[in-house]
């Protein structure tokens, strides 16, 4: 493979929402103890990327504030993964935000967003932009979000590690030049417990491949899958999505598309999430095998 292979490390998965996000309390899958061991598992299934989320609401309990426990945590994660060879990319959004932004109107409310969201970027980049090698500040864009954030997010990160702006259709007019990569969503138009078989791996492979190559082309620069994620309960059937996206991705770098990283989620399991490339038990599952051939 010419492209990089990640693994997603979401919130939701690895420490929980935390009682202080909007969507907490929830249980995590041990990450915050097994850190170490965690990173190592999935550097010996041969990932050379993991995307982490610098999670907000830990991180910015109240606004202004910087829980300095937290961020001593997420620079030895950081600089651990880096150690072993997993090239950290942070993530500041992939699911849930502080209670007290979400209080204040969350992304909904264009002023409180445009306000508060520039500032935790930029102390995010503060505390701990010196030890990411890439920015994914977005998992997704909010449905509507103004332009204004991430303008702002634009002009606090550029310079640094590559930015990567999700791109929510084929056109990238709104964000013009303003980012280094171009985060491409891949996703799964079936439900959890469908029947996925030849013909819808066939068409979501043809879907798949139509995105890579449109996007490439409307943004001019190199392509990151900011968090793949199988959409299927069932083990076995997310391990032949995840060998069709393998397959999708050898065949577009083979076409000359620059695909840079391609990160599968969740890399390892948590309480109720789909299938992920490590299990709770921190095995590979048919999903590591499809993307990693291990």
């Amino acid at each position: 493979m010419t492209y990089r292979p990640g693994a997603s490390l979401t919130t939701a998965t690895t420490l929980g929402y935390a009682d202080t996000a909007d969507l907490g309390p929830t249980a995590g899958n041990g990450f915050r103890t097994r850190w170490p061991d965690d990173l190592a598992a999935l550097q010996q299934q041969g990932l050379t990327d993991v995307r982490i989320t610098l999670d907000w609401a830990r991180l910015q309990p109240k606004p202004g504030t910087v829980d300095e426990h937290w961020v001593e945590l997420f620079e030895q994660v950081l600089q651990a993964a880096d150690a072993i060879g997993l090239r950290p990319w942070a993530c500041l959004h992939d699911g849930s935000t502080p209670r007290w932004f979400d209080n204040d109107g969350g992304f909904d409310d264009g002023e409180n967003f445009t306000t508060w969201w520039p500032r935790w970027v930029e102390r995010a980049a503060e505390r701990l932009g010196d030890l990411v090698g890439g920015w994914i500040p977005f998992a997704c864009l909010p449905e509507g979000a103004p332009d204004q954030p991430w303008v702002d997010t634009w002009g606090i990160l550029a310079g640094g590690p590559p930015v990567v702006a999700s791109i929510g259709g084929d056109d990238i007019g709104p964000l013009g030049g303003r980012f280094d990569l171009a985060g491409v969503a891949l996703a799964a138009d079936w439900t959890t417990d469908a029947v996925v078989g030849e013909r819808q791996l066939a068409a979501a492979s043809d879907r798949w491949g139509t995105r890579l190559r449109e996007i490439a082309d409307a943004a001019g620069t190199g392509l990151v899958v900011p968090g793949f994620t199988a959409g299927h309960d069932d083990g076995d059937t997310a391990g032949e999505i995840v060998a069709t996206l393998r397959s999708v991705l050898d065949e577009a770098t083979d076409d000359g598309v620059p695909i840079d990283v391609a990160f599968v989620e969740p890399g390892i399991a948590g309480p109720d999430s789909p299938p992920s490339l490590l299990d709770q038990d921190r095995a590979p599952t048919a999903s590591c095998v499809a993307f990693l051939g291990t």
